[in-house]
């Protein structure tokens, strides 16, 4: 993973505005289950971090109806 340092998951049920986050401080981590959601669908991005801080644009959004 050399020079990534974490990724930042951002999802909510509201596209236009994803309200929770959940930081993932290790870039070795390939998958991540976010518990607890109510039902109803759900829209999520994501973006790397890297050792100096720099985020990335966040992903193509993405949506899972529970």
């Amino acid at each position: 993973m050399g020079e990534l340092s974490g990724y930042l998951i951002s999802y909510g049920r509201d596209p236009e505005e994803l309200s929770e986050a959940v930081r993932i401080d290790d870039a070795n981590v390939m998958d991540y289950v976010i518990r607890n959601l109510d039902q109803g669908t759900w829209y999520f991005t994501i973006q790397v971090e890297d050792i100096d801080g720099l985020v990335s644009a966040p992903s193509q959004q993405v949506s899972k109806t529970i």
